[in-house]
């Protein structure tokens, strides 16, 4: 029998807890692990940006865990 090569992508699931609330200058996101905090002008947008300021924190973890493997392996 062949074996046959799929491709698919996969979307981790972690459930971070975020905290939003309105303050005098607009709203004011963050989440204790990791630590992460966001301000905007609305709601929507405060969410966006906690969305994509966690993304890239877990992207940088990723990038770190890379380069040092590679550091061990030389």
């Amino acid at each position: 029998m062949k074996t046959h090569a799929v491709t698919l992508g996969v979307k981790p699931f972690l459930r971070i807890e975020c905290k939003f609330w309105l303050g005098d200058d607009g709203w004011n996101g963050s989440s204790e692990e990791p630590p992460i905090s966001v301000q905007s002008s609305t709601f929507e947008r405060a969410k966006s940006d906690m969305e994509l300021a966690l993304g890239r924190y877990f992207q940088s973890l990723l990038h770190e865990s890379r380069s040092e493997n590679k550091d061990h392996a030389a």
